[in-house]
């Protein structure tokens, strides 16, 4: 039996970094809003079966979205939690898989990624035992600060910045969050290794960027036009 692909997004973020009344996700890029972009970026991909996006309950901003989808490869679940790892959770609960299936979080607001770079990241990790991350090597002098007081410089060859989608089977995924504070888990890779499961790294790309700051909209715009 083939393993399944199934995307989970959260999509429950306030953007409290971002401001404004309208959260970042569905703020509008050439007339289409952040989450819809990287949907449909997903549905590019013929090996996932199912892209799963969780929102808030009573989240009013998502109500024509869902109303625009008609496609049965994705669905939305209105079980989104205070957090990220908490609606990630929730989401996973919602899903019926098995244990072996793989289940890959995706930032709603890392609209930029290039569909090719998702498939390399599926085809190199698909035999693997856990899976792993997109992440791109620091390229900064990172320095270690202890109240504004530079404590020691890192050795940046060791570090690395995480990117999505993060990529796991669904069973270690599961029970690493359950096993989890959550509030005080910042991205599904964290609750793996503090499983102590191996996490491979996938070599991500600097145009998968985050959309934090409204500063962002115009970069990511950019880079939208440019594909």
């Amino acid at each position: 039996m083939n393993d399944k692909f199934v995307v989970l997004i959260p999509c429950s973020g306030d953007g409290l970094r971002f401001g404004g009344d309208t959260p970042k996700q569905y703020c509008s890029i050439n007339g289409i809003t952040i989450v819809e972009h990287t949907i449909n970026v997903f549905l590019k991909i013929e090996s996932i079966d199912k892209i799963v996006i969780v929102s808030k309950p009573n989240d009013n901003f998502i109500k024509p979205i869902v109303n625009n989808y008609s496609h049965h490869k994705v669905s939305f679940i209105a079980v989104g939690g205070d957090t990220r790892a908490s609606s990630v959770l929730n989401g996973l609960n919602c899903l019926n898989l098995l244990e072996s299936d793989w289940v890959l979080v995706h930032d709603a607001v890392r609209c930029c990624i290039d569909p090719q770079l998702i498939k390399t990241q599926i085809s190199l990790l698909k035999d693997d035992l856990v899976g792993g991350i997109l992440a791109i090597p620091a390229i900064d002098t990172i320095k270690y600060v202890v109240d504004n007081d530079i404590q020691k410089t890192i050795d940046r060859n060791k570090i690395f910045l995480a990117q999505t989608p993060q990529m796991f089977r669904y069973g270690i995924l599961k029970t690493a969050l359950e096993k989890s504070n959550l509030n005080d888990i910042t991205d599904e890779a964290q609750a793996v290794e503090l499983s102590n499961s191996p996490v491979k790294i996938v070599l991500g790309s600097p145009d998968n960027i985050k959309i934090t700051l409204k500063e962002d909209l115009i970069k990511a715009q950019l880079l939208l036009n440019k594909k």
